[in-house]
């Protein structure tokens, strides 16, 4: 076939990959597990409520608003009767709800070690 017969072929349109799909790490429900944390850039102290974690990041849901790319550090007590988890991370997303703000954190590094804990509860 000459270039002149050569068919052109379009490429066919992908569906977007599902969030659930994108991540690395799987999420894991934790019902409600209290979270103690400050606001590294104005050293603010507040409370949250953590609904679902992986290895790279967190649901939070707060009476305060947190703005992206704001840096946290954090103390998640786990029902495991261990220290609280204590982890960096950074605001990735928060949006306003009816009783508060439901906040996305992304860790500074994995957990690996952290995620363990998570495994060994019965959740």
């Amino acid at each position: 076939m000459g270039k002149a017969q050569r068919k052109r072929t379009r490429p066919m349109p992908q569906a977007p990959i599902p969030e659930h799909e994108r991540r690395v790490f799987c999420r894991f429900n934790l019902g409600d597990v209290p979270v103690r944390f400050k606001d590294l850039k104005v050293g603010e102290h507040g409370e949250a409520r953590c609904h679902n974690i992986s290895g790279s990041g967190a649901g939070l849901s707060s009476v305060r608003e947190l703005r992206p790319k704001t840096p946290l550090e954090m103390w998640f007590d786990l029902p495991d009767n261990y220290e609280p988890m204590h982890l960096l991370g950074r605001v990735a997303w928060s949006r306003q709800e009816q009783e508060g703000w439901r906040i996305g954190v992304s860790f500074d590094r994995q957990r690996l070690v952290s995620l363990a804990r998570i495994l060994q509860l019965e959740l």
